[in-house]
């Protein structure tokens, strides 16, 4: 999958998964960077929400929380924040990394492998093999 793909599938995820599967698929992409990624993402996310709902510390489920009700308060937040970030320690386009941390998580893997409105599986030849005439 490339990053425009991951960016696509995390914007589906994010219109229409429930909220706490998408603070949990956050969670644990936030379990993959480094502590510097999780400090520019509460760096930068603390600057989008209110005082009260700001982190207060950068561990995956505090970030996860802030960055879900981000997005639900506000739909388009993370994308917004972290799309055209770029700096050291963060390889790119950060919203990319994330994104892709997010749809790989099992929970974003369960999610499309039971969700009829995707193509989760449209790119694997071998569920459709034994389906051809």
């Amino acid at each position: 999958m490339d990053d425009q793909q991951a960016i696509e599938r995390y914007r589906y995820m994010l219109r229409t998964a429930p909220p706490e599967d998408i603070e949990r698929a956050h969670e644990e992409a936030f379990e993959q960077l480094t502590p510097e990624q999780r400090g520019v993402v509460l760096k930068a996310l603390a600057k989008e929400v209110p005082g009260s709902e700001a982190a207060a510390s950068d561990d995956p489920r505090s970030l996860a929380r802030m960055a879900t009700r981000a997005e639900m308060r506000q739909p388009g937040t993370m994308e917004r924040t972290f799309g055209g970030m770029q700096g050291p320690g963060l390889g790119g386009m950060f919203l990319s990394t994330l994104a892709g941390a997010f749809v790989g998580s099992a929970i974003a893997d369960a999610f499309f492998d039971n969700d009829p409105g995707t193509d989760a599986g449209a790119s694997d030849d071998s569920s459709t093999e034994g389906e051809r005439r």
